[in-house]
């Protein structure tokens, strides 16, 4: 608990507040049939400085964790511990159905939800990235992040279209829904891949039994197969419950997607 309310401090005393985000209007989608909420926080300097583009961080959940992120990654940048970013919350009404990959057909779910995953990484890829390319000066480097069944998309992302987004932060990914086919696809993908170029965040707390099991066995696959080229960070928040993982994780998943950024002379 101490991580969560050093994070909530630093977010807090920054003076981070609602107005750093502005609803962004997009055209009526093709793809989905109700489309998420999207706001946007746009750096402090993309004002003065009108040459300069900038990554995007794609925030799942957006209206509950965008200000969260927007704090964190506000407070890095001035200790020179960050590069800014475009800050693109995405909230959807009905998380099961638009982040949740498969449909669960396991009666200890919500048996029947799910199933729309790829047909919201659908909308994120062909209408909404390119809505942001169009709006804002961006440099096509790309970052999503997520927690619990968002987690679950961001792994599903990670795995199914390696080439969307360059960053992926999944907190207390819920790798245990369904049948598990996101967590297999993942240790298949890592260990036939011939290259992966990306990074990745994976964060757990104090989640135990079967859901613990399938995201050890996952976290483990991928930490056997990593290249120059993949970076990799996980950590473990044994005292920090599943709702907290998020927070206590945002400041060391941050840095290291600095420090593969630097790598790529972003």
């Amino acid at each position: 608990m101490k991580i969560v309310f050093l994070v909530l401090t630093t977010f807090f005393s920054i003076g981070i507040n609602a107005s750093n985000f502005v609803s962004m209007k997009i055209p009526q989608s093709t793809i989905m049939v109700e489309a998420p909420n999207i706001i946007v926080a746009l750096p402090p300097s993309y004002k003065s400085d009108t040459t300069k583009k900038y990554p995007v961080l794609f925030v799942l959940d957006g209206e509950t964790n965008g200000e969260l992120v927007d704090g964190m990654l506000q407070r890095l940048h001035l200790s020179n511990g960050s590069n800014e970013h475009i800050i693109v919350g995405v909230t959807s009404s009905n998380r099961l159905r638009d982040f949740a990959p498969t449909v669960n057909k396991d009666p200890r779910g919500p048996v029947g939800e799910g199933g729309g995953g790829d047909k919201f990484l659908d909308f994120l890829e062909t209408e909404l990235i390119p809505e942001v390319n169009t709006k804002y000066r961006t440099n096509d480097h790309n970052v999503i992040a997520g927690h619990s069944i968002a987690g679950l998309l961001v792994i599903h992302s990670f795995q199914s279209r390696p080439n969307l987004f360059q960053g992926h932060l999944a907190f207390s990914p819920a790798v245990w829904w369904g049948e598990r086919e996101t967590s297999q696809s993942t240790k298949k993908y890592v260990t036939t891949a011939k290259h992966i170029q990306n990074y990745l965040y994976m964060a757990i707390g104090s989640e135990s039994g079967e859901m613990r099991q399938v995201y050890d066995s996952l976290a483990q696959t991928i930490l056997r197969n990593r290249n120059i080229d993949f970076n990799v960070r996980f950590d473990e928040f044994e005292h920090e419950g599943h709702d907290f993982t998020m927070a206590a994780g945002l400041y060391n998943s941050l840095k290291g997607l600095f420090q593969y950024q630097q790598k790529l002379g972003i």
